[in-house]
């Protein structure tokens, strides 16, 4: 088992991002890239796969589940030692009851067939809104982890759950260009500003997407640590 260990070191674990979506990709990397060195983070373009999950449940922490165990049975043959990791991601705004929620991404009605762009959801949330003076809002992400370690005990199995919610409310017109998703609309408490006022390291260093892969790494890292399993030096410790 120790040549498992020092090969697998050498080798480095896949943690493989569960997305098709770029702009999530973007974002996710470089807060997953310094976990340790025994970690590789890949894209699914990256690796040739070209699949669409369908999202199917009804609460974020379903869907994460869902996406993640779905790259997970579909690659782990061919990454024996892996971490798939899938995120949801909904805003939920008070006036609306928690509306769009798990439907953030196609909250603005469309043709069948035909699926709305980040500015459709976004107009049609402020059009949803028009008059409203409870603009209260929180955007909160779910992950999920499902993957396959080695340990000195042998291979093991593990899932996982972390989430990250941020403040904030939804402005009467779009402000900044940065970001994607409702990234203009949702101005956050904390700041002042709307997400797409804000740079990549600022968006990074307060976002739901952040705090929600904060705690799955420091779930991550107890995880390894119960199996015996080494962290090497890392540039980001947590």
């Amino acid at each position: 088992m120790t040549m498992l260990m020092t090969d697998t070191a050498r080798n480095q674990i896949a943690i493989i991002l569960a997305t098709g979506n770029r702009d999530k990709v973007r974002e996710l990397r470089p807060l997953l890239e310094n976990i340790s060195p025994l970690f590789r983070v890949f894209a699914l373009h990256e690796i040739g796969v070209d699949v669409e999950i369908e999202e199917t449940e009804a609460t974020l922490e379903g869907n994460a589940l869902l996406k993640a165990r779905a790259i997970f049975d579909l690659l782990s043959e061919r990454f024996p030692f892996m971490i798939a990791l899938a995120d949801d991601t909904g805003l939920e705004v008070e006036c609306l009851n928690g509306a769009p929620g798990v439907y953030s991404a196609r909250y603005a009605p469309m043709p069948a067939g035909e699926s709305p762009t980040y500015k459709d959801n976004a107009n049609h949330l402020l059009h949803s809104m028009n008059g409203i003076a409870d603009r209260s809002a929180r955007f909160r992400t779910v992950l999920a982890l499902k993957g396959s370690l080695p340990s000195l005990q042998g291979p093991f199995l593990f899932e996982e759950t972390a989430d990250g919610v941020v403040h904030g409310s939804i402005t009467l017109e779009p402000k900044g260009d940065a970001g994607f998703g409702y990234d203009p609309v949702f101005l956050v408490d904390s700041t002042g500003k709307t997400y797409s006022e804000m740079s990549m390291a600022e968006k990074n260093a307060i976002s739901h997407r952040s705090l929600a892969v904060q705690k799955a790494i420091a779930a991550l890292k107890n995880i390894l640590a119960g199996h015996s399993i080494p962290l090497t030096d890392t540039n980001a410790p947590l």
